[in-house]
């Protein structure tokens, strides 16, 4: 059963380990090992000598924030992977897994391993630490979607973190599939996450608006931005937005008016992708929903699934 259970914990890894290929972030460490600096207060229930000596980092990626200037960020990984159904409570499970990760940050945060990352970034005035939780479950029979099932999970308030993220089967499935997409639509070399500029980034302008890698706070966004570059000086780039969320024309016309704020200072086109869009039902919701907006936005917009089928052919 042991052998078993840690198989499936590698796989999990791998599976993680490749996405974040996927989403660009290369040099991410993997297995680490942190010193506990409170072994009581972190003490697992089942330690005979109530005192904890380490805590395991499953992967380590740190990186400039490319949203917010002048800042170290670190995201500290844990990955829980199952080949069993997601619970149908798992309110308790998500606590205990939170409670490590959250002690996980705790001592990472005035660790040594922190320090030298932080030297190879080079300086910054601020650094940021975030928990990400990948709880994945490879069974073909779960639902995917554990994170609303704990959306109102308390937790202790002496955890002490600045942010906890939580990636489950819809998460990384919508950011798999629409990487996958793009990189067969086009030249895998254009494609590149956009940057918003945000009050904490503006002043920066050292900060590119877009680059290769996935800013961590995109990864439980319901909205991905990205910049496909144009192939030449006499082609457009096209910005793209793609959502989480089934298609509906109101949500169609709030995503281009987002579009079109981030994208004052561009010439491009732009390209919308849902998980469930069809043309043949939804291409007359398309033309309601440009209703209102400056004549000339129609032509410049497309909308597709970025889990297209067959249908998908109609308005090849």
């Amino acid at each position: 059963m042991g052998e078993k259970s840690k198989r499936i914990g590698e796989i999990g890894e791998n599976i993680v380990d490749n996405f974040f290929h996927l989403i660009g972030w290369e040099g991410t460490l993997s297995g680490q090992k942190l010193l506990c600096g409170k072994s009581s207060k972190h003490a697992r229930e089942i330690s005979k000598k109530k005192r904890r000596e380490t805590h395991g980092i499953d992967f380590l990626y740190c990186y400039r924030s490319p949203l917010e200037g002048s800042t170290a960020e670190s995201a500290v990984i844990s990955v829980k992977h199952s080949g069993n159904p997601y619970e149908n409570n798992p309110k308790s499970t998500f606590k205990s897994h939170a409670r490590d990760l959250a002690e996980t940050l705790e001592c990472y945060k005035h660790s040594e391993l922190k320090k030298e990352q932080q030297e190879i970034l080079g300086k910054t005035t601020k650094s940021r630490d975030s928990g990400i939780l990948f709880w994945l479950s490879s069974n073909e029979d779960t639902y995917d979607d554990i994170v609303s099932k704990i959306a109102n999970s308390r937790l202790e308030p002496d955890w002490n973190f600045e942010s906890f993220h939580v990636v489950d089967n819809k998460r990384i499935n919508f950011i798999f599939n629409t990487i996958k997409y793009l990189r067969h639509e086009y030249d895998p070399a254009r494609l590149h996450f956009y940057y918003p500029e945000t009050s904490l980034s503006y002043v920066d302008k050292t900060i590119s608006r877009y680059g290769k890698v996935c800013p961590l706070e995109f990864l439980t966004s319901p909205l991905i931005p990205l910049i496909i570059k144009a192939k030449s000086q006499h082609d457009q780039d096209i910005f793209c937005l793609a959502t989480i969320e089934d298609f509906a024309q109101d949500s169609l016309r709030r995503l281009i008016q987002a579009a079109k704020e981030y994208t004052q200072d561009m010439s491009c086109s732009l390209l919308f992708l849902f998980p469930n869009y069809v043309d043949s039902n939804h291409a007359d919701a398309v033309k309601n929903a440009t209703a209102g907006f400056d004549s000339d936005i129609f032509p410049r917009i497309r909308v597709v699934s970025f889990r297209p089928d067959f249908r998908s052919m109609s308005n090849e």
